[in-house]
């Protein structure tokens, strides 16, 4: 069984000493995405290094923002609104369940549904992990062999639509995403979670959103993968710490780096997100499993 990746990624960053000093500094929530921004790393200048502003410690971390939650409204401020870092993480690494069956093993009783809160906390580890991430920027699609027959997507990933031509996308979703548009040489199936396994069989390439890390099942997803599919774990909201993910059995974490925090914030707060928030301080950045690099296509 593999294990939950979101406390081990933030046992590992507690264990690099990651977590000492660090803190929140704002929360923003959107209708489609939360923000948070946080100091990372200690604020005393001798522990820090000499040359640290206060402006080098600060990063930010982004989640999808699940639908038909509303505890939550508006901007939130730390110290005075209480979301205080231990609070985040003890958000983000609870146990979730949903109605995914099969992929998540069903629900259990004291299990969080995904929330606001759930969001919160994915977007503090994201935040907490970007200093210590060695991304490559860029789109990670370039990395894959364009000449698949069967791709399966965890969540709806319309990229994959047009980076694939004469594919059969398998497309795994909770609810029902109606007609899906797609060129006419990419065949489109949905798939209820209960199925994964279905969707997964044979697939060359098979995308996760993720929103999983909010939804729940992501572990539980990767277990019914097939060895032989390379694994894209995509999206701001899969922004984590790499290393956890790759051992469960992930390929590729392909995720987004916030350059500009201020224009960003202010997107969140308008309600955007996804592709919405790219060239306006969002840029896309991925990290590669180091054994399946010679699996992967090299960038042209």
């Amino acid at each position: 069984m593999i294990e939950p990746i979101l406390p081990a990624v933030v046992d590992r960053l507690r264990s690099m000493s990651a977590l000492d000093g660090a803190c929140s500094e704002r929360v923003t929530i959107g209708t489609a995405a939360v923000m948070v921004e946080a100091s990372v790393g200690p604020a005393d200048e001798d522990a820090a290094g000499a040359g640290t502003t206060p402006e080098d410690r600060r990063s930010a971390g982004l989640a999808h923002r699940p639908s038909g939650d509303a505890e939550i409204r508006g901007p939130l401020e730390e110290p005075a609104d209480g979301v205080d870092l231990d609070t985040l993480l003890e958000w983000a690494t609870r146990p979730r369940s949903d109605s995914s069956g099969e992929a998540t093993g069903g629900s259990g009783d004291g299990e969080a549904k995904p929330s606001v809160e759930t969001a919160l906390g994915v977007a503090a580890v994201n935040a907490l992990s970007a200093p210590f991430v060695d991304w490559e920027p860029g789109d990670p699609m370039a990395l894959l062999d364009p000449d698949v027959d069967v791709i399966a997507t965890v969540g709806l990933f319309r990229p994959a639509f047009r980076k694939f031509a004469d594919v059969d996308v398998r497309v795994i979703e909770r609810r029902d995403v109606g007609t899906i548009s797609a060129p006419e040489s990419v065949r489109v199936t949905t798939f209820p979670p209960t199925e994964a396994s279905a969707a997964m069989a044979d697939a060359d390439v098979i995308f996760v959103t993720g929103s999983a890390f909010v939804y729940g099942g992501l572990e539980a997803y990767l277990e019914v993968a097939p060895a032989s599919a390379t694994v894209v774990l995509i999206g701001a909201t899969a922004s984590v710490l790499p290393e956890p993910a790759f051992d469960a059995g992930v390929d590729v974490v392909a995720g987004a780096s916030v350059t500009d925090r201020d224009r960003v914030r202010e997107a969140v707060e308008a309600g955007a997100c996804g592709t919405d928030l790219h060239d306006i301080g969002v840029r896309k950045v991925y990290a590669v499993n180091d054994r399946d690099i010679d699996s992967l296509q090299t960038r042209q």
